[in-house]
């Protein structure tokens, strides 16, 4: 896959704006101290953007997951999702595909054998053997870069 990098006219353009789907700030020309900037940065883009709908595992019980809040677009219709958690009791000895799904325009998740048939966002797969979970694989980037 190929990616453009950005021209010094586009770099000169973002010095000193925001992004603005992300809001991350591009620092202005000669700022010092530059660490201070870019780990601020780095924490922003792990809390806001690696952090949402990540599933794992809950404080509520040994087959209870929990996922984080986070917004999705599925269809063009923006769905947010307010957080929240399964319990993946009746999927105890298999596996459990975790999905954000569109319930008539609001998110929700859905958990199932399978990946829903409907259009959905892959979250997880969560392998559970003998009354607790023993792998959590994260799916999200395979919805993210599919073609």
């Amino acid at each position: 896959m190929h990616f453009d990098e950005l021209t010094p006219e586009q770099i000169d353009a973002l010095v000193d704006t925001r992004h603005a789907t992300t809001d991350i700030a591009f620092p202005p020309q000669g700022l010092q101290p530059y660490h201070q900037w870019l780990i601020r940065t780095l924490h922003r883009l792990a809390e806001c953007s690696l952090a949402a709908l990540r599933v794992g595992q809950a404080d509520e019980g040994p087959m209870v997951v929990a996922i984080a809040p986070g917004r999705a677009s599925i269809d063009g219709d923006v769905l947010v999702y307010a957080g929240g958690t399964l319990d993946l009791a009746t999927f105890n000895n298999a596996t459990a595909r975790i999905a954000l799904v569109d319930d008539d325009g609001s998110a929700a998740v859905a958990a199932d054998s399978d990946w829903p048939a409907a259009l959905h966002i892959k979250l997880a797969e969560v392998e559970l053997s003998e009354g607790a979970i023993t792998t959590i694989t994260d799916r999200r980037l395979e919805t993210v870069f599919r073609v």
